[in-house]
């Protein structure tokens, strides 16, 4: 295959660089993502390199994930250990198989932000504060806290640097001796918090994320030996948005790449735009003094943009100079439009903010009628809080669309109920809860009868709870709705007793599948009940977090968990729904925009100290002495707004429109944003009618009178993902309704009793046959990273298997003490028969839990092999079931997708394939045959295109009574 077919001259040429440094500065549409994983396959496929010598490092999930894509797409093969995710996943990756080199533990818990700031609220005494002691409310103060650890981190500067700083601190003469005194005393406070912060998480076993740098970073400055290795094993290295690394991680990219020095990075200065975060432009900016032989290739044949626009764009952000890579190192950034046509630009002014709103929407629905989608459209904001003014004017008009904003789980519609059904658990008199829960769909109260229940509750001065236990003394209570009290009533009385002993999330899935709540959100396929879908997945992720976090997994715990959040001003993290699928108009801000593209975009609110922002100073910087970076000199926050802006520009296609009123609801008229007169833009201006309330009123009407959208009753056809696995095959085989809900709508599920101890029991095996792995390779290390003697593999003792046992418990979906108690004992008696069984002649391991992509025909189909053996003539499968040999026959379909996957990746003959039963000790095996591989192919291809066509209606039979979502489904026998 080609990989450079269709490649303008540059873009060939840095795919095909191979040897010694690469910077590519790649404009806004330039195509850097095709680059890269375009050289990528060249390295792979044209060089013969393995894919565990190339890593590929990025941002966001959703951009490797992007990238691992585009690249498994070109490749006309399967591969293993494609290294290509996050900086912060790789640093974890790093430290899970080595951090006990540095005397950390590998099986860390990663804290995210409202974690780090419960555990700083709940040990704030052990701080020793004076000159920064919180007066009131801690909130902030902690917030303030954990930034400046973060933006430690993000410098490199560990605890005992801070230390050492302070106590050699030196001040100028200028200040007065009380100066001195106060500020001596606030950074000796600021370093011992540090250091008593990560002594915390280590107490805790926890890391956050700027630790899977800096502890990575350490382990590779400690420990030569394993820096050495990962220097051998990455020959090739390619960094993604190189201008938004911070100076940790561009240092552990330095170590890395010092053997090879192959190392591409690719980045656009003029689009760094995540100072808030850490990231050092200067990296990009001095990459050239760091590695002068650096080969420089730029793009800029635009495949996205008019020439109008990019030109607009350019003039504006050539006011940036001379702090830009075009002027540094004297190249031209000017972008190419590859599209014909000129795009619109236009600046729309408004008297007031109503006015600007209401004309954008015109303007948009004027755009949409001419045969466009509203996918095609986004709203750009400075702050999440300017999505607010749109949003009612597009439920008004029904015009579909989706706020993706990174916050505000819990401030969902579903997010709430739920919440306030479990504060009721707490405490039955919340009454803001109850009338939450009497308001449910599914309960389907008339507002009459909620009327009459909040007048008697207030007549009475009782709470709602007591309201509705009394509703037979109430007149005007409808037969339905005293039906609907009592079920509520019962509900409630249930969960709370189910609270005493079982876990939130235990709690929550019960009360979603008995009430009925679980199944009114999945029997539609509408972008309103997708968006609910959504939100479940998230918030029982996070209950799933709390759960794995705390001995005390309580509905009581939990709620005062976030009863602190909501202290924080937490609103919790929201992972938005990027993927292609509902035709819906997008808000966002132009962060949250960054790769993204659209034919229309709308720039709104441009006034001065809305866009640019007024500058948010860091509330506990870093003394300047301490930083590490080279910080440009210049207004470095004008410049990133710049950059922002610039960013903006360039997300559109077809048309770009800004938009800006006078009023917004202060006393004086607002000024125009200075980036529209430096862009030109400001001399254009239009002064629209004067009269503001017959203005104003003219648009909404206009607006109000279109025609009526879909709205939410919008229809979705569900794509699945390209992506398969057994797992996936069999449900959908099994029944494709399932397969919708398990695969599709991820539906949580509860745990199972049996789920848990057979992770406990894999997950015990491979630690344990790890040590052996690791003993036959001579690789086991002690702390110091010097090699230990090589023991015998037969001196393995019962008594460590049993420990990593311990270690390996989980503790989890057991519906009683007895019965965990009951699991607890046969997994001793069950590795105990192992152990006794298989003593001194251990198999002769060649991988262990063995992740891998094959492709079969154009799909890609993952899966991983929990062990593959050594044996005469080849290699034996075995895959571990934790029950009872079946009395029936067992399929074979997946072990044998296992040996087509050894056979084309590994280039191994599997001759054997063995399904192990630990309760029995005992194992059924079969001959791998070369005519089943090819009848078992024909199998994954029938199912996946199945499964592509979309049709998952229900096959409804004796598999019904084991489905885990027999009680949401219509269709069940």
């Amino acid at each position: 295959m080609d990989f450079c077919q269709d490649l303008n001259t540059e873009q060939k040429k840095a795919v095909q660089h191979e040897k010694g440094p690469l910077l590519i500065v790649a404009g806004a549409g330039t195509g850097k993502t095709t680059v890269i994983t375009r050289k990528i396959a060249h390295l792979l496929v044209d060089k013969k390199i393995n894919p565990d010598k190339v890593l590929a490092l990025t941002f966001t999930e959703k951009s490797a994930a992007e990238m691992s894509d585009r690249v498994e797409a070109l490749l006309p093969f399967g591969f293993l250990d494609l290294w290509v995710s996050t900086f912060h996943a790789f640093g974890e990756r790093i430290l899970r198989e080595n951090a006990l080199n540095i005397g950390l533990t590998t099986n860390f818990k990663l804290l995210s932000s409202s974690e780090q700031w419960l555990l700083v609220q709940r040990n704030l005494e052990q701080f020793n504060l004076d000159y920064y002691q919180p007066k009131g409310n801690p909130t902030k103060f902690i917030e303030a806290l954990l930034k400046h650890f973060s933006r430690l981190k993000d410098e490199d500067i560990s605890p005992a640097q801070y230390l050492d700083f302070a106590k050699n601190l030196q001040l100028d003469n200028d200040s007065s001796e009380e100066e001195k005194t106060l500020e001596i005393k606030r950074i000796n406070e600021l370093a011992n918090a540090y250091h008593i912060y990560q002594n915390l998480m280590l107490q805790n076993n926890a890391f956050d994320f700027g630790d899977l740098i800096s502890y990575t970073v350490k382990l590779f400055k400690e420990k030569p030996n394993i820096l050495k290795k990962y220097q051998k094993q990455f020959q090739y290295i390619l960094v993604d948005e190189f201008q938004d690394t911070n100076y940790a991680q561009y240092d552990l990219i330095k170590l890395l790449a010092a053997k090879h020095q192959n190392l591409t990075v690719v980045g656009d200065d003029d689009q760094a735009i995540y100072k808030f975060r850490g990231a050092s432009i200067s990296n990009i900016l001095e990459f050239k003094k760091d590695y002068p032989s650096a080969k420089e290739i730029v793009l800029v044949e635009n495949y996205r943009s008019s020439q109008n626009i990019l030109d607009l764009a350019h003039k504006f952000i050539i006011h940036n100079n001379p702090n830009r890579l075009e002027e540094r190192l004297r190249i031209s950034k000017k972008l190419h439009s590859q599209a014909p046509d000129p795009g619109l630009i236009e600046h729309l002014t408004y008297k007031t903010l109503d006015a600007e709103v209401a004309g954008v929407i015109k303007k948009i629905t004027q755009l949409k009628n001419k045969k466009n989608h509203w996918n095609d459209f986004a709203i750009l904001i400075r702050a999440n809080s300017q999505a607010e003014q749109f949003m009612p004017y597009l439920e008004r008009n029904e015009i579909p669309y989706q706020f993706l904003a990174s916050k505000g789980l819990f401030t969902k519609p579903l997010v709430i109920d739920l919440l306030s059904y479990l504060k009721l658990l707490d405490n039955y008199h919340e009454s803001r809860a109850m009338y939450r829960v009497l308001n449910f769909e599914i309960f389907k109260l008339t507002p009459d009868d909620i009327i009459v229940l909040l007048n008697y509750a207030r007549r009475k001065s009782i709470s709602l709870y007591e309201t509705m236990q009394q509703y037979q003394l109430i007149s005007g209570i409808s037969k339905s709705a005293a039906a609907q009290i009592n079920i509520i009533l019962s509900l409630i009385q249930k969960h709370t007793n189910l609270a005493i002993e079982k876990s939130v999330g235990q709690v929550l899935l019960d009360f979603l599948q008995v009430s009925g709540y679980l199944k009114q959100i999945t029997n539609k396929d509408s972008l309103k009940f997708r968006e609910k879908v959504l939100h479940l997945n998230q918030f029982y992720k996070h209950i799933q977090k709390f759960e794995q976090s705390t001995l005390d997994k309580t509905v009581r715990n939990f709620i005062q968990e976030i009863n602190l959040y909501e202290e924080a001003g937490e609103t919790g993290s929201l992972q938005p729904d990027f993927e292609e699928g509902p035709d819906t108009l997008k808000i966002m801000t132009v962060h949250s925009a960054k790769g993204l593209e659209f034919d229309y975009v709308f720039m709104v609110n441009l006034v001065d100290k809305r866009f640019p922002a007024i500058e948010k100073s860091e509330p506990i910087p870093i003394d300047d002495k301490l930083i590490k970076e080279i910080i440009p000199i210049g207004d470095v926050h004008l410049e990133e707004e710049r950059r922002l802006f610039y960013v903006g520009m360039t997300r559109a296609k077809k048309g770009l429109f800004f938009t800006s009123a006078e009023d917004y609801g202060g006393v004086r008229k607002k000024k125009i944003s200075r980036f529209l007169i430096e862009a030109g833009l400001a001399k254009e201006i239009k002064v629209k009618p004067s009269g503001k309330t017959e203005f104003t009123q003219k648009i909404v009407e206009t607006c109000h009178g279109l025609p009526a959208q879909t709205g939410t009753s919008l229809q979705y056809k569900y794509l699945p993902e390209q992506k398969f696995s057994f797992t996936q095959l069999k449900a959908f085989e099994t029944c494709p309704w399932q397969y919708r809900f398990a695969h599709i709508l991820k539906i949580p599920v509860p745990g199972k009793a049996s789920l848990s101890f057979g992770k406990t029991m894999h997950a015990t095996l491979y630690n344990f046959f790890k040590i052996i792995l690791d003993q036959e390779n001579n690789q086991q290390a002690d702390l110091f990273g010097e090699k230990k003697p090589v023991e015998t593999i037969h001196e393995l003792s019962l008594q460590n298997l049993l420990k990593i046992y311990d270690t390996c418990w989980i503790d989890d979906w057991y519906y009683s003490k007895k019965n965990k108690d009951e699991y607890y004992k046969k997994g001793k008696e069950i590795l105990k028969q192992f152990y006794k069984l298989h003593e001194k002649q251990w198999p002769k391991i060649k991988y262990l839990e063995k992740a891998f992509n094959l492709k079969i025909d154009k799909f890609n189909f993952k899966g991983a092999i929990d062990r593959i053996d050594a044996v005469d003539g080849g290699v034996e499968i075995v895959d571990y079931k934790t029950g009872k040999i079946p009395k029936d026959k067992k399929n074979n379909e997946q072990l044998y997708i296992y040996a087509i996957a050894i056979k084309e990746i590994l280039k191994q003959e599997p001759v054997k394939a063995t399904f192990y039963y630990l309760e029995d000790n005992k194992s059924i095996s079969f001959i791998i045959e070369e005519k089943e591989l090819n009848k078992i192919r024909t199998w994954v291809l029938d199912m996946i295109n199945l499964i592509i066509q979309g049709n998952f209606a229900a096959k409804p039979g004796f598999h019904c009574q084991f489905c885990d979502f027999s009680s949401i489904c219509e269709y069940r026998k």
